[in-house]
């Protein structure tokens, strides 16, 4: 992975994790395993695995991601969808309304 403590317009693609430190500010496309945020961000953030926000961490957008960690303090101003939450959900409805089935025809 790498750190970023300046600044990045743009799309940046890894599959590692990405570091922003406090002075770091990215504006555009990240997509990633992993992302720690000290800094800020404005954009899509597309992560398989966790998003970590420290207390000054400023977020705003789009965002996908497996998991999520926010400090208090953090700011997350976003639309966000969580990935294993959603296949969860999922098989859990699909779960439920094939037991109600089975109930509803006996």
């Amino acid at each position: 992975g790498f750190r970023i403590d300046g600044k990045i317009e743009g799309n940046l693609k890894t599959p590692g994790k990405v570091v922003v430190g406090k002075s770091g500010v990215i504006k555009g496309t990240l997509e990633g395993t992993d992302a720690y945020f000290e800094g800020k961000f404005s954009g899509k953030l597309l992560l398989s695995g966790t998003l970590t926000l420290k207390d000054s961490a400023h977020i705003e957008g789009e965002v996908v991601v497996g998991k999520l960690a926010v400090e208090p303090g953090a700011t997350f101003n976003v639309t966000c969808v969580m990935k294993g939450a959603v296949k969860e959900f999922n098989n859990l409805e699909s779960k439920q309304s094939k037991s109600s089935g089975q109930e509803q025809s006996a």
